[in-house]
């Protein structure tokens, strides 16, 4: 996979470019069996500079991260039925990368 970018099997859309912060993030979760599809955001550029962190909220059918890298935001949905069990895959990821996670 190219630096940046993401697209083909779990991930869906015309959208492929992906924040750094995020980078890892997708990776991590479209290995993850319990996740049916990821769809990757457009990025909001310049607002003001801040902490990493993730914020995460429920929708209906899973999951949608808010991440925050260091100038921009992206929106990410991850479609899945285990959305406690995802929110725990993040918790362990957002600790072991000292990143901020945000439960909605």
């Amino acid at each position: 996979m190219s630096k940046g970018h993401r697209q083909g099997g779990k991930i869906k859309g015309r959208h492929t470019t992906i924040i750094p912060v995020a980078e890892k993030i997708v990776d991590l979760l479209s290995k993850n069996p319990e996740v049916k599809k990821i769809s990757v955001g457009f990025i909001k550029h310049g607002i003001k500079s801040g902490k990493h962190a993730i914020k995460v909220s429920e929708m209906e059918s899973g999951l949608l991260l808010k991440i925050r890298g260091t100038a921009s935001i992206q929106e990410i949905r991850i479609y899945t039925d285990a959305k406690e069990s995802i929110k725990n895959s993040l918790k362990k990821y957002s600790t072991k990368n000292n990143l901020q996670l945000i439960l909605n």
